[in-house]
């Protein structure tokens, strides 16, 4: 199998159709697979799940525990990760879909053409509840292959953007599996793309909802931006070729949290003027 598609959802009856859609229409020239992983939905999520399967019984396969793992989706993300088949691992959450119908083809083409970067990710929109709409920031670069260090300063490629090399999941140290950093999509890549590059289509080719409670405005920023420089510590042993471009983003994340620590709107005002990101 060339590619499977990871697809994590948990009380999404109002999105998962579109989703699901937005991935079986991929048009591509390689055999590729869907792995969902329901974390014990009660709001008629599986009942369209196992509509979908039924229609492509082939292609789509379902991961539906009994009880919650309660673990704000960690558990459920990784059980799909391991049972993925395919040569790559393209991601996407159960409210959110793609927007370009040949983004797994452009991704595969330039991960083949590019045997050096382990990851690969683009440009995403992120659209409130109210039709707000941000675009994803970009590296200043555009489309390209990227080092590490770029990824450790700002994470450009966000989850539902990425496909990844399943061989490169498979370093991924068995901490991360009961890790509660509120960042873990962000070391994630890290320790994902550690081993290589990072490649990057400039293009925006999907859609990231920002509903309300979703796990960012639970935890609020200055909860990820802490544990975000808790996860340095732990990513340190992991990077020893880049101490200084660590400490550079540490510095980064201080400024940011003490930003945010001075309230929302200083925050927003901040990120407006600065390009500040906490995603």
């Amino acid at each position: 199998m060339k590619l499977s598609v990871s697809i994590v959802t948990f009380q999404e009856v109002n999105y998962i159709r579109q989703t699901l859609e937005s991935v079986l229409q991929q048009q591509t020239n390689f055999p590729f697979d869907v792995v969902v992983g329901d974390d014990a939905s009660t709001d008629g999520t599986r009942k369209i799940l196992e509509e979908i399967r039924a229609q492509w019984p082939d292609q789509v396969r379902l991961l539906l525990p009994e009880e919650n793992y309660g673990d704000f989706g960690l558990s459920n993300f990784m059980a799909t990760v391991d049972a993925c088949r395919g040569e790559y691992i393209a991601f996407l959450d159960g409210d959110d879909f793609w927007t370009s119908s040949d983004k797994l083809q452009r991704q595969v083409d330039f991960l083949d053409a590019h045997p050096e970067c382990m990851i690969c990710g683009h440009r995403i929109d992120h659209v409130t509840d109210a039709g707000d709409r941000e675009r994803s920031r970009r590296p200043a670069r555009g489309s390209r292959v990227y080092a590490i260090d770029e990824l450790l300063l700002d994470n450009f490629v966000h989850k539902i953007s990425t496909v990844v090399r399943r061989s490169a999941i498979e370093s991924l140290p068995d901490w991360y599996r009961t890790t509660r950093i509120a960042s873990a999509d962000w070391v994630f890549n890290v320790l994902v793309g550690r081993g290589g590059s990072v490649g990057f289509v400039d293009d925006t080719m999907a859609v990231h909802r920002l509903r309300q409670g979703n796990l960012s405005q639970q935890y609020g920023v200055p909860r990820m931006l802490a544990d975000r420089l808790k996860a340095f510590d732990q990513l340190q042993p992991y990077l020893a070729g880049h101490a200084e471009t660590l400490r550079k983003a540490q510095r980064r994340v201080r400024w940011k949290l003490r930003i945010a620590r001075l309230g929302p709107r200083p925050y927003e005002f901040a990120r407006r003027v600065y390009g500040l990101s906490n995603r």
